[in-house]
């Protein structure tokens, strides 16, 4: 049985999630765009609900938050952890964190659907 290509978009309602959404509507590898605003979801995810992708809006991230993302990557190492950063100190929280990706807000949208597919076909970046 084929598995279903998942992304979640952990983000407040407005126009950031918004126009996640539609950027990803772009990419063909996904087939279901999930959305929360809530990031303690981290912490309850399993294993029947395993994203292949995960957009974070760092401003909504706790302390918690942070450590959730370093125990998924730990535990889906194959899950593409992007984190939309205002400011080097977010950058430098996500990257100890484990992201697979940091982008500043503003980041231009086809350079990141680019990334995106890339980073969801094996092998692209030498997985396996």
């Amino acid at each position: 049985m084929k598995k279903i290509t998942l992304a979640l978009v952990i983000s407040k309602p407005g126009h950031l999630r918004n126009g996640l959404q539609s950027l990803l509507r772009t990419v063909p590898q996904i087939e279901i765009i999930a959305e929360s605003q809530d990031p303690s979801v981290l912490l309850k995810m399993r294993e029947e609900i395993h994203p292949e992708l995960i957009f974070i809006d760092a401003n909504i991230l706790d302390e918690e938050n942070w450590h959730a993302i370093t125990k998924l990557k730990g535990e889906w190492p194959h899950t593409k952890i992007l984190i939309l950063t205002e400011n080097d100190q977010q950058g430098q929280r996500a990257k100890d964190a484990g992201a697979d990706l940091i982008l500043p807000k503003g980041f231009p949208a086809a350079e990141l659907v680019n990334l995106i597919e890339d980073s969801l076909i094996p092998g692209a970046r030498g997985e396996t």
